[in-house]
């Protein structure tokens, strides 16, 4: 498996597959996935503030993460995806992609990094996931999905 750091216009199809392929998002969600995508490719990771971090097997994308520094914050960060085809998970891919992060993160002065997800059961493997990667839980948002779908906020304070 290879990594970079770079989005390619090659990698438009294959992400809306991989998230797909999880079986995780519903459709509105893919499709602001793929507004991110967008942004990142006609401006840049830097200019459109999202920045991708691709994995790879034979010049194929499996996984992504996608991140970007929060406007008005001084060193905080949203993880916006960390996304890993179901054919790819449980190999370690998604805590590569999430150390590639943390790093990259670091190197633009980031002390926080901020993830939330849903409180369904669907997503109790990326909660753990979160959690795992020395994510602690912050806060929980009753409701805020849908009726007894709560948002659960999760911070990630970088260590130097």
């Amino acid at each position: 498996m290879e990594f970079r750091s770079k989005l390619k216009a090659t990698d438009i199809d294959a992400i809306s597959e991989i998230l797909r392929s999880t079986g995780f998002f519903y459709n509105h969600e893919i499709a602001i996935a793929m507004e991110l995508v967008n942004e990142n490719l006609t401006k840049g990771g830097e200019k459109s503030g999202y920045v991708f971090n691709i994995a790879e097997i034979s010049n194929q994308p499996c996984a992504f993460s996608c991140y970007g520094k929060i406007p008005c914050t001084d060193d905080s960060f949203d993880l916006y995806w960390v996304a890993v085809h179901k054919s790819q998970q449980g190999k370690g891919t998604g805590k590569t992609l999430m150390d590639m992060a943390v790093k990259d993160i670091a190197r633009m002065s980031g002390k926080y990094i901020w993830a939330d997800t849903s409180s369904r059961p669907l997503y109790e493997s990326t909660r753990k996931f979160y959690l795992k990667s020395g994510f602690e839980k912050i806060a929980e948002l009753p409701n805020f999905y849908g009726d007894n779908d709560n948002k659960i906020i999760f911070l990630k304070k970088i260590q130097k």
